[in-house]
Order: C-alpha cells, then structure tokens, then sequence
C-alpha cells in the first residue's frame, strides 16, 4: 500500500498547491493575516515534504528491488516494470501532452487578459500542472481499471 501512496501523484500535487498559495499569498501584499498564512503553507509543505522523503526512504529499505527515487530524473509516479506498463505509461502521457496543446494557449490567453492582476502567471502555471497531474492520473486509472 505504502508504493503506491507514495507513486500517486497526489502528493505532488498536493506539494505544488501548497507552494502555488505560499507563493499567492507572499505576493498579496503587506497583510499580516495573508503573510502569517502564507508562513503556515510554507510550514505544511515543508513537513509534507520531509514526511514524503521520509516515507520513501522507509519504502526503499523495505524493497530494495523496487526502489523510488525522489529525487530522480524520472517521476515517481512512471512504474515501467514490463510493456504493458510502459505502454500505459505512454498512453498517459500522451494524453497530457494533448493536455497542454489546449491547455498553453488557454493559459497565454488568460494571462493576457488579466495583464494587470501580478499573480495571473502563477495562477497559470499552477492550474497547468494541476491539470497535468489530472489528466495523468484519470488516464493510468481507466487504463489500469481501477
């Protein structure tokens, strides 16, 4: 159970909200409520992020032979053990790249509409990734029958 909360790609996905409202909220302004939150969302992604190190190095050293590497080239998430795998793999992300054929000039769009709002950008890449992270999984779930 712990290999495949830890190749999920909820965590990341989780890990880029929290950094993206860090972010949001540093840029808001001199408010100290937004300032002591963005604080706190900082403070959440660092811990979720040493606790997920931490769990993959606990997973490692309970499965040598299927190690995750968190800080590999290759995401966590891509688990080529045979061609079948590696073919849902493709299919997944080729799916994603379609994503981003319509989803970069969405996003050029919205930030040349909204030039005047400083965080448009921010809001864009976030959005892109969590719509990556989306269509990757709703792919590898209806290719794996989950």
């Amino acid at each position: 159970m712990l290999p495949n909360i830890l190749r999920s790609p909820f965590v990341p996905m989780t890990l880029l909200v929290l950094i993206m409202i860090f972010l949001i909220l540093s840029l808001s302004g001199p408010d100290s409520v937004q300032q002591g939150l963005a604080r706190y969302s900082f403070l959440g992604f660092t811990c979720l992020l040493f606790l997920w190190i931490s769990l993959i190095r606990l997973n490692n050293r309970k499965n040598p032979q299927n190690r995750i590497h968190s800080w590999g080239v290759i995401p966590p998430e891509f688990r080529e053990m045979d061609e079948g795998q590696q073919w849902v793999t493709f299919k997944a992300c080729r799916n994603v790249y379609i994503y981003y054929t319509y989803a970069l000039p969405a996003a050029a769009i919205f930030c040349f509409v909204f030039f005047k709002w400083p965080i448009a950008p921010l809001l864009a890449i976030g959005v892109l990734g969590l719509g990556q992270y989306l269509v990757y999984w709703l792919t590898i779930r209806k290719l794996n029958h989950f």
